[in-house]
Order: C-alpha cells, then structure tokens, then sequence
C-alpha cells in the first residue's frame, strides 16, 4: 500500500525509470512508484515528464500545485482506473435523500466528536459542551449544529477573537493542512470510482469535489489540534512538511490504529458498503487519537 507523500521544495526535473520516480537536483534521488501516494510541488521551477505523469496516473499517485502563496491549488488525479466505475457512479446517482441525510448526520456528529477531542487533548474548555451539542444533531443536521458548533469551538481552540474569515496567520496554516486532507479524500474516492464533485450534502455547482468536502469534515480536527500545538506560525518549508505528515499520524477507526491515509481508505470503503446496502450503520469515520506518527511494518 502507498504511503509516502513527497514535498517538492527546490527546482528540479522529475521523471520515472524502472517503476521509480526519478528527483534530479544537485543530487539525483529515486523512490519507488509503488510506495508514493502523492506529490506535492511548490518549487516553481520544476518540469515533469509526460511519462512520469502517466504512471502516476496508473499508479493512482495524485500530484498537487501550489499558487503563489505555496497553498495547494489543484490536484492530478487518476481518470476512470476503476474496474466497476459504472457500477460506482449508478449506485452514487441511485442514493436517496433520506440516506444523504443520514451519512450527513453521522459525518457532522463525529466532526464535532473530534472538536471535542481536540479541546480536551489541549487541555481548553469546552469538550464537554460540544458532546452535548453532538448529541443534538439530527438527519441531515436540519438545526445546523455544525456551525453552532464550529463558533464555539474555534473561540475555546484559539480565543483573541479568532475567527476562520480573517486574514490570520493562524488561517494560512489551517488551510494549508486541510488543503492536503481535501487532496488526499479526493484522490481516494477518485480511485474507487466516486465522482467527486456529486455530494452528499455540500452541492456546490463550481466544486468540483463536493463529495471529498463532504468526507475531510471529520479530519479538520486533527489539522486544528496541530496548528494549536505550535509555538509560533513561521510559513517554512519544516513547517508545512509537518502539515503533509499529517497523513501519517495516527486516528482510530473501529477501535483500530490507522494512518490518516489508511483511514481514508477504511472510510471510503465503508461508504461504499453503505451505500450498497443502503444501511448507514457499515460508515466507519476516523476519531481523533494524541498525537503519534504511525509506525509502518
């Protein structure tokens, strides 16, 4: 299984020999294809072969750009590689509204689940008023707990007044990060079949990944909980690396250790048992865990 995310920083030119994708720089270094889940590249002056871009492709390896900001502003994905794609995309058109509304209940309970957690792993206030405020969401989330929750959470997560709309420091670090969870959710779904931009509650007609927006909800936390842990918000390279490890650190799901992007896949997976059984009782969602890189055999 792949699970390496590469940053590249400095101008280079990459290419692939042999299944490994090839970084010439003042020193040439090799990885393999197959142990690679994403690229991310900030460095403005680097060319890629059409040949590596290809085998990324086949080896489902999504590669990110930045802007001019180094913030992810677009996503390689693989194109239809699904063995059962039309499968996939009848059984994701065929959901019902009372379904969408169910898995929407169930992603937004465990997203203020591990607000929660995040708080009380903090040391902040504010845990226990926020499991109350899970308690109350109901289908579809109809009385929008989620954002009743996100005001009281973000003022006991980072207080001063914070608030997500500013121009903050703080905000460049969070979006950064949940860029990347964005990212890899997409790639994901993409990979076992999903149309991204068809929702199950956001529908946004210029969003081309409603779906990955609907399912990173539940791993916003774990960015919040990093972010908060930093003594300071210097915007380096070590700093926005640590953001893409992220997807090495380690979340519970059904009481078992995973890599975030191990999770991912569980959760994916999941949906799609759920949706074919037509049964929200097969979604498994990530819960937050102390902070851990995972520890790959």
């Amino acid at each position: 299984m792949s699970w390496r995310h590469i940053m590249i920083t400095q101008n280079a030119k990459l290419s692939v020999k042999h299944h490994k994708l090839v970084i010439q720089q003042e020193i040439t270094s090799t990885i393999p294809l197959q142990d690679i889940a994403s690229i991310i590249i900030e460095a403005r002056g680097v060319t890629l072969t059409s040949q590596l871009l290809s085998q990324c492709a086949e080896k489902k390896i999504a590669i990110f750009t930045c802007d001019d900001k180094i913030l992810p502003n677009g996503i390689f994905n693989c194109f239809h590689q699904h063995s059962r794609q039309l499968t996939v995309i009848t059984t994701q058109f065929g959901l019902t509204k009372p379904f969408k509304k169910r898995i929407w209940q169930q992603i937004v309970r465990q997203k203020i689940e591990n607000q929660a957690l995040c708080l009380e792993l903090l040391g902040r206030e504010g845990a226990n008023e926020l499991r109350l405020i899970a308690k109350t969401v109901e289908s579809g989330d109809t009385s929008n707990r989620e954002a009743y929750a996100a005001k009281l959470y973000f003022q006991y997560l980072f207080e001063n007044g914070f608030t997500r709309r500013s121009e903050d420091p703080i905000n460049r670090l969070l979006n950064y990060g949940y860029a990347i969870m964005r990212g890899a959710v997409a790639r994901c779904l993409t990979n076992y079949g999903f149309l991204p931009s068809l929702g199950i509650y956001h529908d946004n007609q210029l969003n081309a990944f409603n779906l990955a927006d609907d399912f990173m909800e539940v791993l916003r936390p774990l960015v919040d909980l990093h972010v908060a842990q930093q003594e300071s918000d210097i915007w380096d390279i070590e700093t926005r690396a640590a953001l893409v490890n992220l997807l090495n650190i380690d979340v519970s799901i059904t009481k078992e250790y995973r890599s975030v992007t191990v999770a991912i896949e569980d959760m994916v997976k999941s949906f799609i048992a759920s949706s074919r059984q037509n049964d929200t009782s097969y979604l498994k969602l990530p819960e937050l865990l102390p902070m851990r890189a995972h520890q790959y055999e």
